[in-house]
């Protein structure tokens, strides 16, 4: 227990690894622990899109929509072999959102993030193209494009490049406790070793309050809401290479996506959840999934179309709001004990991630006076 660690990071979803491969390039030590595999939870059971975050303009969240929008570009860049641009049509259904309302949003999708390479928003005459997927009374829609990417080996990649610089990345290693000794985080893992730092990070998403009320013993002043996102996987519903955003009348969206080649992925619901661990999909999602797919397609689905499922638990700060309008932003908590800086790490999205790592480093960086540069991620490619 010699070494005496700059960083020490509690969960391997995106936002840890993330961490972790910023400090470490920046020539800090750092050591990341998860009671399982990296990017084996929350990160893993997204919608797997590095998105702007069309709906968030609805509820007026303009920064965070411009800042993933800019992000959009960033990941694109640095991740192309496992992300790709695909397109999304909007079937106009005037009863749920006005045309104007629609336009307004993807003129301001198109522009909020400054210069881009992905290609712009468009009307489109549904009768020329897709008749064959949609019902004839869906006549009009818009195009807009967002990326498809894959989750979990994003996380990874982002933690194989943390190791890369030094990093030491456990897996399947649960912190059983973190506390404040001589002047040192000491944090004792499940297989009975004990590790010293000089920072403490809590990126535990959806477990960030029970780490923090349980192994660390501070009691959170900040609520979550803990939001579940389901999705079904059926067998290919149609041949083309698009995506639909579909609205239902509670005003959410369900995304219909091209899935491994085979497959299509649709999702995801909002449910909240009393604790973090993932009890699966529920027949009422099932059915309101298979419900607003049928709304717009004319090959109808049915449960037994499903082939697999697959639940997510978000962690959301809690405002008060419906489910779906609780902001996907992320918030910083910085305390102090016993002048050691511990930061818990609320919220976030996949997309995100990176200027979330960059932005916990700026923050940190009076108690890191070793860092050696600077912002870095932005150019250089994850392999």
């Amino acid at each position: 227990m010699s070494k005496i660690f700059d960083l020490f990071i509690i969960g391997g979803g995106i936002n840890g690894a993330g961490i972790a491969r910023d400090a470490a390039g920046r020539g800090l030590s750092v050591c990341l622990a998860d009671k399982g595999e990296i990017g084996g939870a929350t990160s893993s059971w997204s919608t797997k899109l590095v998105h702007g975050g069309l709906r968030y303009l609805e509820n007026y969240e303009f920064k965070l929509v411009r800042e993933s929008l800019k992000e959009r570009e960033i990941v694109y860049k640095i991740a192309k072999h496992i992300s790709k641009p695909i397109p999304f049509i909007i079937p106009y259904a005037d009863k749920i959102r006005p045309a104007w309302l629609i336009k307004f949003g993807l003129f301001l999708y198109d522009n909020l993030g400054g210069k881009s390479n992905i290609p712009k928003s468009k009307k489109f005459d549904l009768t020329k193209k897709y008749s064959n997927i949609l019902k004839e009374k869906y006549k009009t829609g818009f195009q807009y494009f967002d990326i498809q990417i894959d989750d979990k080996k994003l996380t990874k990649l982002n933690a194989q490049d943390a190791k890369r610089n030094n990093a030491k990345i456990l897996e399947y290693n649960k912190v059983k406790k973190a506390e404040i000794i001589n002047n040192e985080w000491v944090i004792s893992l499940q297989n009975g070793k004990k590790i010293k730092s000089k920072v403490l990070i809590n990126a535990s998403g959806p477990w960030i309050n029970e780490t923090l009320n349980k192994n660390i013993k501070i009691k959170s002043k900040k609520k979550i809401r803990l939001v579940k996102g389901s999705h079904i996987i059926t067998k290919k519903l149609y041949k083309e290479n698009v995506a639909f955003t579909f609205q239902n009348t509670d005003k959410r969206i369900i995304f219909v996506l091209p899935y491994k080649g085979k497959f299509s992925l649709i999702g995801t619901t909002e449910v909240e959840v009393k604790s973090p661990e993932n009890k699966g999909i529920s027949k009422k999602e099932i059915s309101y999934l298979i419900n607003s797919v049928n709304n717009y397609l004319k090959k109808q689905i049915r449960t037994k179309d499903i082939v697999d499922t697959y639940s997510g638990i978000r962690p959301l700060i809690e405002d008060f709001n419906s489910a779906s309008k609780v902001t996907r932003d992320y918030v910083f908590d910085l305390k102090i004990i016993k002048k050691l800086p511990l930061l818990n790490i609320y919220g976030g999205k996949l997309t995100t991630y990176r200027k979330l790592s960059e932005k916990v480093l700026v923050d940190l960086k009076r108690f890191l006076p070793k860092t050696k540069k600077g912002p870095w991620t932005h150019k250089k490619k994850l392999f």
